[in-house]
């Protein structure tokens, strides 16, 4: 660990949706009953207050890591924040991860276990970026997910990515890659968000997911305790950083 003590300052993407705020303070209430001795602030991309810089500038000088409560590399990791750290440090996405693996597992099983039906198929549903390469860990994320369920299940379980809000050449309806996935023979196909909290996208899932015949659909992956534990992984990753690095090597 780094000789400080440094703030972590968790920087969610902010949403309109009342839902996606209590779950973010849901998530930093459980950050800070798992490290107690460690100082943990929020700030926001977009909507809400405080943005990374003013809660950085709140500090006064103190050090601090920023981890984004972000999915992929998409804008706000690759321009927005750069571009508002000033003195503090940024650590690297949530995504890939072990522990997002396991956060999303849990989530699968707990929507199986809720409806009764073992999926022999996952979409991974993400709103997807429009960012060269802000995709990939959406990706990467759906390629460690399929490997862990085959051990787990012993057998295949293929996890398709499905992104909502991508570009032209990415972008591909729920409905369309479940309709691929039956023409592979799969027959229980369960949909998994790839999304933080509950909101627009989340309800939009669900109700497309019931369309299309899915057997159960997750919750986003909220304040669960591997989400937790992920969070401060980032964090420690950073903190062990003798001096600032590039993002992608924290």
């Amino acid at each position: 660990m780094a000789p400080f003590a440094p703030v972590l300052i968790a920087a969610a993407h902010g949403s309109r949706e009342a839902r996606a705020q209590k779950e973010t303070d849901r998530l930093l209430t459980e950050i800070r009953a798992l490290r107690p001795g460690l100082r943990v602030e929020s700030a926001f991309f977009d909507i809400h207050g405080p943005t990374v810089d003013e809660a950085v500038a709140a500090l006064r000088g103190a050090p601090a890591i920023v981890v984004p409560l972000l999915l992929g590399a998409g804008f706000h990791f690759t321009e927005d924040l750069p571009a508002l750290l000033g003195p503090a440090r940024a650590a690297k996405p949530l995504a890939p991860h072990p522990l997002l693996t396991e956060a999303l597992t849990y989530r699968l099983e707990e929507a199986e276990a809720r409806t009764g039906y073992p999926a022999d198929a996952v979409v991974l549903a993400a709103a997807g970026s429009r960012r060269p390469g802000g995709n990939d860990g959406c990706y990467a994320v759906a390629r460690h997910l399929s490997a862990a369920l085959n051990v787990r299940r012993r057998g295949p379980v293929p996890v398709r990515p499905t992104l909502l809000c991508a570009g032209r050449e990415e972008g591909r309806s729920l409905a369309r890659t479940v309709r691929d996935l039956r023409a592979e023979g799969r027959t229980r196909i369960a949909v998994v968000p790839y999304l933080m909290a509950p909101g627009r996208f989340s309800d939009h899932l669900a109700a497309e997911a019931e369309r299309a015949g899915c057997v159960c659909t997750a919750h986003p992956l909220g304040a669960q305790v591997a989400m937790v534990r992920l969070v401060l992984a980032r964090f420690d990753a950073c903190a062990r950083l003798a001096t600032v690095g590039d993002p992608a090597d924290v």
